[in-house]
């Protein structure tokens, strides 16, 4: 076994391929399917190909010198030599102040042309001979759309070390062995390279399409969840030592509970994540899809693998801590902490439901109205830069694309003339469907923004129907919006359904998992509410994506049913024997440790993604790290097995507790 998923991995490093190079980042690739943006898309590839407009700002400290727009004028030429550069859409506008002027080129978008490499090269020229003191930046959906990529490119590596790191060092923690944690480590990297190999095969197949951050959501995923699972079978059988001598048959008696919970886990959090399939928007289901199925090769790995290594590595490969038949174990804090909750169990529930409560206050202060591209990185980029010049030195602009059936063009132009906002309007020539350049007097994805979208979509419906479309870059961020918002009402009902049947198939029960739902969204409410808090007012992040709820809902709710049924299998494992109170207690003094060090595994990989220089993926790992954290210490440790105590048989209903 251990031998031939070995090869098994060496032939899938071989055969695949970093993910990143089958990530797709242009066209519609961040849209939901339907959305009015995204048609005009189509219409505009299908037309005359898909134009990506990158704003070229030159700026100086003080006046503008007759040097600097000759030397502007001349980067025109050599930005039209480009290959992929389409042209451009006006001479260069000086600002108002005299400190400034501004060039939009025309980047080709059909599938294939890579932005990335267009961006830099317009950079080079821009900064070639420019006179001394002029300085200039790319910015505008291209200039965005290259650092968008390149942020990624440039830690793909320093996230696959980190994660690495993360686990080594966690298993060191918890093992204090120099021998052990070659075990679960060696399992978990093969887990990851099968995984990705598939992913990698199917997106480069057309399966599947990798998007926005899949690759790095992915990678943090499989190595979290990949060493929970070690560190419950790797518990499992160190505690089965303790009662016999014979190492195999410590090792079928902690399989034959361990692997039923290790599925079920795998089951639930492949099940509530892969619900995202059915999301409208693009990036909800990459992410969905590349989740479900690397969970589930992390969870064939783990349960087949692991096992031969553990039986191979025996009793010997604990030293010096070796576990001998007749130890008890060393659980002093947990077996403190199940005599507080047996005897408080009221105090114990009632007081983390209060503070989970508190933390809910927090909620008031989140805004989901979308990042704008200015706030978009943590770091300083070019395009960044670029928009804060636009912003010092130019009205804010708004880029719109109005398509139109020439038979009503010119109804549609006279209404967009006379649209509120609209501060620039640029015809294009005579087509099937006849394309108007507008600029609105707002900053992409910010309310106003929004706002006159809004009006402007209203006002050429009237004149057109259906024979007008609005899109383009600030209609795109305004689609993904509403698009996740729909996704919503569909993904969060989907995800309670499948989880709560995974709940009562794995515990018999109707009571127990309609409990353990409850605590999870609580949990969810309170870390929503606390981070949104830590964002506005200590981190300087005053709003989130509108897709950051969903993400913190599917994935706390995923990873909250996770660890509650590393305990409560336990508890019904226990319950056969033992009163159901009782073997609520003893279930927590045995998996107390190991949900806590799979909890500090898993917030630890989620936090790493803050190396990311991208708001809404930082927002996300700290989101998911604290959530995590949350419910190792205060759900699973004190309120579930509060509540579980404070019902006692109860919890069973309909069935018995020893059925």
């Amino acid at each position: 076994m251990v031998i031939a998923w070995v090869a098994v991995a060496v032939a899938a490093v071989l055969a695949s391929g970093p993910l990143d190079d089958v990530r797709v980042t242009s066209g519609s690739s961040m849209l939901a399917r339907g959305a009015e943006s995204a048609r005009v898309l189509d219409l505009l590839a299908k037309q005359s190909g898909r134009v990506v407009p990158a704003l070229v700002v030159y700026e100086r400290p003080g006046l503008l010198q007759r040097a600097d727009i000759r030397a502007a004028r001349q980067d025109l030429r050599q930005f039209a030599s480009v290959p992929d550069v389409i042209g451009m859409a006006s001479a260069p506008v000086p600002s108002a102040d005299g400190r400034a002027l501004q060039v939009t080129v025309l980047l080709s978008g059909k599938p294939g042309v890579l932005v990335s490499p267009l961006v830099e090269r317009l950079r080079q020229i821009a900064t070639e001979g420019s006179p001394a003191g002029l300085i200039s930046h790319v910015s505008g959906a291209g200039g965005a759309a290259a650092d968008y990529v390149d942020s990624f490119r440039r830690v793909d590596g320093t996230l696959l070390a980190l994660s690495l790191a993360v686990v080594l060092l966690v298993l060191l923690a918890v093992y204090r062995s120099p021998v052990l944690w070659v075990i679960p480590m060696l399992a978990v990297v093969v887990a990851y390279l099968c995984s990705a190999a598939a992913i990698y095969a199917l997106a480069r197949s057309g399966l599947m399409t990798l998007r926005a951050a899949t690759p790095e959501v992915f990678t943090v995923l499989v190595f979290g969840v990949a060493t929970d699972y070690a560190l419950l079978l790797v518990a499992r059988y160190r505690e089965r030592l303790r009662a016999t001598a014979d190492e195999a048959a410590a090792l079928k008696d902690a399989l034959s509970g361990g692997i039923r919970t290790v599925i079920a886990s795998a089951l639930t959090v492949a099940g509530g994540v892969g619900c995202l399939v059915v999301a409208d928007t693009h990036a909800l289901r990459s992410i969905g899809a590349a989740a479900a199925v690397g969970i589930l090769i992390t969870t064939a790995v783990m349960v087949t693998l692991l096992p031969a290594l553990m039986l191979l590595g025996g009793r010997r490969a604990f030293w010096p801590s070796t576990p001998r038949p007749g130890e008890v174990a060393r659980d002093g804090l947990w077996r403190g902490v199940a005599g507080f909750v047996g005897q408080r169990p009221r105090l114990a529930w009632a007081g983390s439901a209060l503070l989970l409560t508190m933390l809910c206050m927090g909620l008031t202060t989140l805004d989901t109205s979308g990042i704008p591209p200015s706030s978009l990185f943590t770091m300083r980029t070019d395009s960044v830069a670029g928009y804060d010049a636009l912003r010092r030195h130019y009205p804010a602009s708004a880029p719109v694309v109005v398509l139109a059936r020439q038979d009503k063009s010119a109804a549609v132009e006279r209404v967009v003339h006379e649209a509120e906002g609209v501060v620039a309007m640029r015809p294009g020539p005579p087509a099937p469907w006849r394309t108007f350049d507008v600029v609105l007097a707002a900053e992409p994805n910010t309310p106003d923004a929004q706002r006159l979208v809004e009006d402007l979509r209203g006002a050429v419906r009237a004149a057109a129907g259906g024979a007008a479309l609005v899109g383009g870059f600030t209609t795109e961020l305004l689609d993904v919006q509403k698009a996740v918002l729909d996704d919503a009402f569909l993904v969060v009902p989907l995800i309670l359904l499948v989880v709560g049947l995974i709940l009562v198939v794995l515990l018999r029960s109707l009571v127990a998992p309609l409990l353990l739902i409850s605590t999870v969204v609580l949990s969810f409410a309170a870390t929503l509410g606390l981070c949104s808090a830590l964002f506005t007012q200590f981190l300087g992040y005053p709003v989130v994506d509108a897709s950051f709820a969903l993400y913190a809902f599917v994935f706390l709710m995923a990873f909250g049913i996770d660890y509650n049924i590393f305990l409560m299998a336990r508890v019904r494992e226990e319950a056969v024997r033992l009163d159901t109170r009782e073997a609520t207690l003893h279930a927590l003094r045995a998996t107390g440790g190991v949900i806590t060090a799979a909890g500090v595994v898993l917030a630890a990989a989620f936090f790493v993604l803050t190396v990311l220089p991208l708001v809404p993926v930082v927002q996300l790992g700290l989101l998911v790290a604290i959530g995590v954290v949350i419910d190792t210490v205060v759900v699973r440790s004190f309120l579930v097995p509060a509540l579980a105590h404070h019902m006692g048989r109860r919890i069973w209903w309909p069935a018995r507790a020893t059925s």
